[in-house]
């Protein structure tokens, strides 16, 4: 879609090889390439070179660059099909690394196919009564309310073009540690669309370092997303599920809801996980490079 293509600076195609540049808000807090920027570049590289909608995408994370470097994604159709296409993106850097590899598929789904929704929504106070996040950061207050957690520079990294309130849930379907909700919106109020919700949806890590009590973040080794059928909202609600931790390693899920309860896709990580000092965090850093 070309409000995908708009978001992500992505470019050429023609032969399956887009190419897009790390901008800031296509970044990390640190500066380097954001696990949710990679997701949906593949997306919507599959969507285009298959012209399908996508049904779902794995992304691998091999390595990473900073921001300002030139990344090419190289989408191809391996199982071409009447109706469902397997598809791989490949990004590489300037001199030819490997940055992520992606595997998915894309297909014309049928009108009148089987349809349903399975999970239940969390019930939850509506964005307009949610507390306003300065960064993710936000949600480790609770675990350390003594603490003092600097905000995150206007404009750093994908929170320069996403916002962020911290859903109070009044009831959830799967209670346990770690369940944690947030409404995301676009700040320019543009269009959700299936990538568009997989670059948003890079937050599990969060849900693992709140289930285990402990203030942590995630360098993404996986990103993947299941599409469902997606209808206009202005917010998206970010149902955060952890499921385990060992060694250092997080895994978990996130149901991406409507505003109006709609269940529009399931997302799911694997991270390596990392405690952090807030007295030393990533922008601190960058900004003394």
């Amino acid at each position: 879609m070309q409000v995908d293509e708009k978001f992500l600076g992505l470019r050429g195609g023609e032969d399956g090889r887009f190419r897009f540049t790390v901008e800031d808000h296509l970044a990390r807090l640190d500066g380097r390439l954001y696990g949710g920027t990679a997701i949906a570049v593949s997306v919507t590289a599959a969507e285009r070179v298959s012209e399908r909608s996508a049904l779902w995408m794995t992304t691998q994370f091999v390595s990473t660059v900073g921001t300002g470097t030139e990344v090419t994604a190289h989408a191809e159709v391996l199982a071409p099909g009447r109706r469902t296409n397997q598809v791989r993106v490949t990004g590489t850097s300037p001199t030819g690394e490997v940055v992520f590899a992606s595997l998915g598929a894309t297909g014309h789904p049928r009108l009148d196919g089987l349809s349903g929704e399975f999970e239940q929504a969390p019930e939850v106070r509506p964005p307009d009564d949610a507390e306003r996040w300065d960064s993710p950061f936000a949600a480790f207050r609770d675990l350390a309310p003594d603490m003092e957690l600097p905000p995150v520079p206007p404009g750093t990294g994908f929170t320069g073009v996403i916002e962020m309130r911290k859903a109070e849930v009044i009831r959830h379907p799967d209670h346990g540690p770690g369940r944690v909700c947030i409404w995301v919106r676009r700040r320019d109020g543009g269009k959700i669309t299936p990538a568009i919700a997989a670059y948003m949806a890079d937050m599990v890590p969060m849900s693992v370092a709140h289930a285990c009590g402990v203030l942590a973040g995630g360098t993404s080794l996986d990103n993947s997303i299941r599409i469902g059928t997606f209808v206009e909202t202005d917010w998206i609600l970010l149902d955060l599920r952890p499921h385990l931790a060992v060694g250092d390693y997080g895994h978990g899920a996130a149901h991406v809801w409507s505003r109006d309860g709609h269940l529009m896709a399931t997302a799911s990580q694997t991270a390596s996980m990392m405690r952090f000092d807030p007295t030393d965090l990533p922008w601190t850093k960058k900004s003394e490079t």
